[in-house]
């Protein structure tokens, strides 16, 4: 299952990278609503896999995890209302950037199950 779930979190990731990368360049805007929902896949995703991964994995990095996902998800369904304008490219950043350390996360998560398992 937690293998099943690992590669969920890198399939969404990598979707919602490309997509995020295709609307910030302008040129789909009709993908918001697309990449908002693989993104709500993608968190839950990760927050299974930081729930299966608790007995093996420790406390600490799952409910960091679980944490972290929050974050990403309530910035990814807020962001259109920070800064508008000119400096929206900042909060597009941060969200780039949350979202490349959730994806990090998973992956140390199933290291560190995999490890602990082997």
């Amino acid at each position: 299952m937690r293998k099943g779930l690992l590669m969920l979190v890198r399939l969404t990731g990598v979707v919602q990278l490309v997509l995020g990368l295709i609307i910030w360049a302008g040129s789909a805007d009709g993908l918001i609503q697309v990449h908002m929902m693989i993104g709500v896949l993608f968190v839950l995703a990760l927050w299974a896999l930081a729930a299966v991964s608790f007995r093996v994995a420790g406390a600490g990095l799952p409910v960091l995890t679980l944490v972290w996902g929050l974050l990403v998800a309530g910035l990814g369904m807020t962001q259109q209302q920070m800064m508008p304008g000119a400096a929206h490219w900042v909060i597009q950043v941060v969200h780039l950037l949350f979202g490349l350390v959730a994806i990090g996360l998973g992956e140390m998560l199933g290291a560190r199950a995999r490890r602990a398992t082997a």
